[in-house]
């Protein structure tokens, strides 16, 4: 059985963004680091409640998808000795996937920012 720690990475991630989403639409709190740029905070936003219903369902899927393809990819590689060319796509395309929602979720970040920010 092959161990990624990158795998384990992902779950982290993910399960941290679905987190902030719930936060985010239970308590109202934004956690600047996962939804925003750098240099931008919740002050600047111009609707707050706007910003949270527009991004939370996003960022939820996202993350629950992200924390999915890292534990189909963790449980998949203890059958990676059986069929390892098999294993090899999987794993890229899994992997592939995961970059994937990252872009999107990059999308959704920057045109959330640019409709909300004063």
């Amino acid at each position: 059985m092959q161990f990624n720690f990158f795998d384990l990475l992902v779950i982290v991630c993910g399960l941290y963004m679905a987190y902030c989403a719930v936060m985010m639409k239970t308590k109202g709190r934004i956690n600047s680091g996962v939804v925003m740029s750098r240099n931008l905070d919740e002050s600047m936003l111009k609707d707050k409640e706007g910003f949270i219903r527009f991004i939370w369902p996003k960022l939820l899927c996202i993350g629950i998808l992200c924390a999915v393809s890292g534990i189909f990819n963790l449980v998949y590689s203890a059958h990676s000795e059986e069929n390892p060319q098999t294993y090899v796509l999987v794993e890229i395309i899994v992997n592939s996937v995961f970059f994937i929602l990252l872009i999107v979720y990059g999308v959704i970040v920057a045109k959330a920012q640019k409709r909300f920010m004063k």
